[in-house]
């Protein structure tokens, strides 16, 4: 018990000295591991590390996927920005007396893009050559969440993130670790992740070409956030009954290629058959604004979730998020 406190202290102690450190902006690849996973994460303004504890946790907060009793999948489509179409998949269960493993997989696909040279030979203005070429982002990975005690749950997660455009590609291994506790006041619960530890960085024409002698990093990522139960039972601040739960979040986020971010973020349920979900992310410049629903259903012994959020963009188009769990 004392060494998993001590574990989790650390990395209190290392997320907070991140917020001291420099940005680095236009330093770092593979940024769509940047994108939110999960409709209902996404309707919450991604304020979710210390509240959602579904399969789809290993995209924010590895010791969340605790919180699975038996097996659960999950799938997730994003409309992105210029027609990118992001699909995530995950599946984990729960082996008693072990703990709960999951794989995962994200793809963004960029689909064609016309080729183009820089000058045309026949001077032309349309430097378009006809043809076309194609790109895209990969992310596997492997997680493992185990419970320490009744309160407190640890999770790590290895990735292979692979992007590939035209005829070149590039390849990284990073690391995730993450910490979730119930403090059992008032629904109080206290979550913390450092994502994307890399074994080092990536050049897209090797070191002799590249315009970047150390290479570019992956975003590293560190969130520290909190929940409390404002309606449940007789352990919230206001107790109407089981048909009525209503939860309240924040997080706070650092990341190596850009400043304190900040997710605040509800959801209520009625019956635990139908969710409306709200937020709001400070500190960007798109996307501050967020809602989506859920709608919960047991059929022939399986749980059957469906999610959607829309996240407001001014400028550009806003994203749609579909996603769909199954609990077995």
């Amino acid at each position: 018990m004392k060494r998993s406190l001590s574990f989790a202290v650390l990395l209190s102690l290392i997320a907070a000295s991140a917020l001291f450190g420099f940005n680095k902006g236009g330093r770092t690849v593979f940024q769509f591991s940047k994108i939110g996973v999960g409709a209902r994460q996404a309707g919450m303004g991604e304020a979710c590390i210390a509240v959602v504890r579904d399969v789809n946790a290993v995209y924010w907060n590895p010791a969340n996927i605790g919180g699975l009793a038996g097996g659960q999948a999950a799938f997730t489509y994003t409309r992105w920005f210029a027609d990118l179409n992001y699909l995530t998949a995950a599946v984990g269960y729960r082996w008693n007396g072990v703990g709960v493993f999951a794989l995962s997989f994200a793809g963004l696909d960029y689909q064609d893009i016309q080729e183009a040279l820089v000058t045309s030979t026949s001077g032309a203005a349309d430097t378009r050559t006809g043809k076309n070429f194609s790109g895209g982002d990969l992310q596997l990975g492997l997680s493992y969440s185990r419970d320490f005690t009744d309160k407190l749950s640890i999770g790590i997660s290895a990735k292979y993130f692979r992007e590939e455009l035209f005829i070149y590609n590039v390849g990284l291994v990073a690391f995730d670790v993450g910490t979730y506790y119930e403090t059992g006041f008032k629904g109080f619960r206290i979550a913390m992740s450092a994502q994307n530890f890399s074994t080092g960085s990536v050049s897209w024409l090797g070191k002799e070409k590249s315009d970047r002698i150390e290479g570019y990093e992956i975003p590293l990522i560190y969130r520290i956030g909190t929940s409390f139960d404002l309606i449940n039972n007789e352990n919230s601040f206001i107790d109407l009954g089981p048909d009525h739960h209503l939860q309240l979040a924040i997080d706070a986020i650092n990341t190596n290629d850009y400043g304190e971010r900040y997710h605040l973020g509800g959801e209520y349920w009625y019956n635990h058959f139908i969710a409306l979900r709200c937020g709001y992310r400070f500190n960007y410049e798109e996307g501050n604004l967020a809602a989506g629903f859920g709608l919960h259903h047991q059929l022939s012994g399986m749980k059957f979730q469906f999610d959607y959020a829309y996240v407001n963009y001014e400028f550009l188009e806003s994203p749609h998020r579909f996603s769909l769990l199954m609990s077995f």
